[in-house]
């Protein structure tokens, strides 16, 4: 008999489900976009102002949540960092004066739709995630001894 082990089933609590097939290739395409645009602003952010310490870190962050969601580990945590992250961003870019700065709190905005969609929806089959905390399959082994009338 196997005892599950109470940090797994604690994780396991933050997915809700690990769908196959069309709709975990639609998880998939979900987590890219958010995956490559947080990578691609973390690049962004290092290429501002290299020097500066804080641009560093926030830039590291923002790869390392991109890279998180890119293999689909612990897509939750990354999911809602993810989304906080852009929406900070979007809500710079309406306090910034600027043609085009409309547009682009627009886009960071369907960004942090889509990563609370991701956060909500779970990981999908095709991810680190469901390979760590996945289903598992259950083997009650036969009874040893009869039972007891």
């Amino acid at each position: 008999m196997r005892i599950p082990c109470p940090r797994r089933l604690s994780l396991q609590k933050l997915f809700s489900t690990f769908p196959e097939g069309w709709p975990g290739l639609g998880l998939v395409v979900l987590r890219l976009t958010v995956a490559l645009s947080a990578i691609v602003q973390g690049i962004g952010t290092f290429m501002e102002s290299p020097a500066q310490i804080l641009s560093w870190t926030i830039g590291s962050l923002e790869a390392l949540v991109g890279a998180s969601l890119l293999i689909g580990f612990l897509t939750p945590i990354a999911g809602a960092s993810a989304s906080l992250v852009n929406l900070a961003i979007g809500v710079s870019w309406f306090m910034t004066p600027g043609e085009r700065a409309h547009d682009r709190a627009v886009a960071d905005f369907y960004l942090v739709v889509i990563s609370i969609a991701i956060t909500v929806l779970g990981p999908g089959a095709f991810s680190l995630d469901a390979r760590l905390f996945g289903r598992r399959e259950i083997i009650i082994p036969e009874a040893s001894r009869r039972p007891l009338p």
